[in-house]
């Protein structure tokens, strides 16, 4: 699997955060989907009202009356039962990012159709792989490079789908976000460097008993769901030069263990969870996040 890049966290973030305030506004669930393809250059797709949908919109798009621009390119493949999403703001007038819906299709349906048909197109799979979110795949063509994340929402699945032309995609806008400060960690947080770039969101909590008897040396909590605080501490770290290890998912307990390493060389990892039992706590109001020095073994 490609390793995580900054690019792909910044794409993440701009999702999470421009898109935020959308996330209860954009109640709509999925339609029977379509019989017939998409054209390129602007078909509407109006979607279902349907209130008994539960699943929630993780992306924050909306599929409502949204068309493909005229100049969106041929090359990339849908599939007949795509509705098109909302778009996001680019730099130049060839490059994408639009959100994509798969209503009533599961995941291993739509990947496979993408393994097919990308071949066909001439597009090469340069990495894929399951992502915190989702699944992703980074793919190139001799005129194009893009980037999907595949997101199971209220829609069901939905592309994010960033392209550009070739050596184009590295320009995609990033996050204005700021970090906060980590002045004085090094004292307060045990081995941990005073430089270690701590999210502006976290806020520093009394180690729970159960995460120091497991060799953890720092706490935080963060307001909002896990997957957003990994790409949070993510983008915060690769910021600052570090780098991310590959994630550990515990999908039972909601839990995430993320490595990372120093420009120096210090190694660490995070524990990142939603549920109060795995920090031995009462109760969470959103997520905790445990700092352990060293590799997980």
């Amino acid at each position: 699997m490609k390793p995580t890049s900054l690019l792909f966290i910044m794409i993440k973030l701009s999702t999470l955060f421009i898109l935020a305030g959308m996330l209860t506004a954009c109640g709509s669930s999925a339609e029977d989907a379509p019989s017939e393809g998409i054209p390129q250059g602007g078909t509407s797709v109006e979607s279902s009202t349907d209130d008994s949908q539960t699943e929630v919109n993780t992306t924050g798009a909306s599929f409502e009356e949204q068309e493909l621009p005229e100049n969106f390119p041929e090359v990339f493949p849908l599939p007949e039962y795509a509705k098109i999403g909302s778009t996001v703001d680019m730099p130049g007038e060839n490059s994408f990012r639009i959100f994509f819906a798969f209503p009533e299709v599961a995941l291993d349906e739509v990947l496979a159709y993408y393994q097919d048909e990308l071949q066909a197109g001439g597009w090469s799979v340069d990495a894929e792989g399951p992502e915190v979110t989702g699944y992703g795949m980074w793919i190139t063509h001799p005129e194009y490079e893009a980037k999907l994340d595949f997101i199971e929402d209220e829609y069901g699945i939905v592309l994010d789908l960033a392209i550009a032309p070739q050596g184009e995609l590295e320009e995609l806008p990033g996050s204005d976000l700021t970090f906060g400060e980590s002045e004085g960690l090094g004292e307060s947080g045990g081995n941990f460097p005073s430089d270690f770039p701590v999210p502006s969101r976290f806020t520093a909590i009394d180690l729970p008993a159960k995460l120091a008897e497991d060799g953890y040396q720092l706490a935080f909590s963060f307001p909002d769901i896990a997957e957003l605080a990994i790409i949070e501490l993510s983008a915060a770290l690769m910021t600052s030069s570090w780098e991310i290890g590959e994630f550990e998912v515990d999908s039972m307990t909601a839990s995430y263990i993320t490595p990372f390493t120093g420009p120096s060389g210090f190694q660490g990892y995070a524990l990142i969870t939603a549920r109060p039992e795995v920090a031995g706590l009462d109760t969470i109001s959103g997520s905790v996040i445990a700092l352990h020095t060293g590799v997980k073994e």
